[in-house]
């Protein structure tokens, strides 16, 4: 008997848990002994499915999940994981008294927040700083970083566990930049050493880090979408191909098939040179879904039976591709998005360079309203 949510909406997500384990592995590998790790589970796990991951991730050894939802959090609580949870920032200084409530690790990046938590805790509570090294985004600015160290420790029941900067970069540039200003974080962390405050774990390194081999004094390191098999830097950077994609495949299947289409202009075929000269074909795959049409000027594909069917269109609802190629197609049969059929691929680079975005925008957009199936 079929699953009446396949019958109802045919979108189905499957997640590979080995290759997760595969890739944490591999992260440990590139690692001093010792290091630990903070594993970003944010944003639903980047769409995988938060408790089957954070379980798997908790199962593996991190030190610690991180994320900046509240909800997420109490998920995370809810499928029985006591792992540590750290909070990036997010909230509202009135916010902190459910942090505290809870137990869960703030990031405090302005004294409203540290003041907060104060107030709120009725034991020593920890908390971490966020320091800007020079992203210009969220965190105490380096030059006045390690007053604000100082004065935050000085504050009832506020135990300043850690401490930690983020430094993304997605080229040969990036990265140089990245190690001089890791190299200014290593040096604020030893100079609030020396005026007494020594904070038990310090991080600097993200994926893109990691990957690089930036040199750091820190003792953790925060991977994202690393741990999920998607890179942030190009091949000709870094070389990732032993990491393996967790997202394995994103499949649904053809609802309607219009054989006669050669004399219409479905979707968005105006945009192609080649007009359709046979059927086409409509999945319920669309934004609502996470979906989106391709940029102008540039050609998407889906897969069924093994061969690559154009997209012609994404509306809230639905995808309409061109199924010209394949007359043999039915309603029912099954359409690749992401993964194989036969000896085609769709990877989540492709779709990400046909929408112009990255692969971890592509799985942030992916809809719950997916079903998510955790092998391995």
């Amino acid at each position: 008997m079929s699953d009446a949510s396949s019958d109802t909406r045919p979108n189905i997500m499957e997640i590979d848990l080995g290759a997760l384990d595969a890739n944490l592995a591999r992260i440990k590998g590139l690692l001093a002994p010792g290091t630990k790790i903070i594993a970003s589970v944010k944003g639903n796990a980047y769409g995988l499915g938060l408790s089957e991951i954070a379980s798997r991730l908790a199962d593996g050894g991190v030190h610690s999940l991180t994320t900046g939802s509240f909800t997420d959090a109490m998920t995370i609580r809810k499928a029985g994981i006591d792992t540590e949870i750290m909070m990036f920032g997010g909230a509202l200084p009135s916010g902190m008294a459910t942090y505290v409530a809870h137990n869960l690790v703030p990031t405090v990046h302005n004294m409203e927040l540290a003041e907060a938590v104060s107030a709120a805790a009725r034991k020593p509570t920890k908390v971490y700083l966020k320091i800007d090294s020079g992203w210009g985004r969220l965190g105490i600015p380096l030059k006045k970083a390690k007053q604000f160290a100082l004065d935050v420790a000085r504050l009832p029941n506020v135990l300043v566990e850690g401490i930690y900067t983020h430094l993304p970069f997605f080229d040969a540039a990036g990265m140089a930049f990245a190690q001089q200003r890791t190299g200014a974080f290593d040096a604020l962390i030893a100079d609030i050493k020396r005026a007494g405050l020594e904070i038990p774990i310090q991080q600097a390194r993200s994926s893109a880090g990691i990957l690089a081999g930036i040199k750091d004094a820190c003792n953790a390191v925060s991977p994202g979408g690393i741990l999920y098999g998607k890179s942030p830097l190009p091949d000709d950077v870094v070389d990732t191909s032993a990491f393996r994609p967790v997202t394995r495949a994103v499949r649904s299947r053809l609802i309607h098939v219009a054989p006669d289409a050669a004399d219409r202009m479905p979707g968005f075929a105006s945009r192609y040179a080649e007009r359709v000269t046979g059927a086409t074909g409509v999945l319920p795959f669309g934004r609502a879904d996470g979906n989106r049409a391709p940029l102008p000027g540039r050609k998407a594909y889906m897969l069924v039976a093994g061969k690559r069917a154009p997209v012609l269109g994404v509306s809230s609802e639905h995808a309409v591709i061109d199924l010209s190629g394949i007359p043999e197609a039915r309603v029912g049969d099954e359409v690749v998005v992401l993964g194989r059929s036969g000896s085609e691929e769709i990877t989540l680079k492709d779709l990400a360079a046909w929408q112009g975005t990255t692969g971890s925008d592509i799985l942030l957009m992916l809809s719950n309203r997916l079903q998510r199936t955790h092998v391995g």
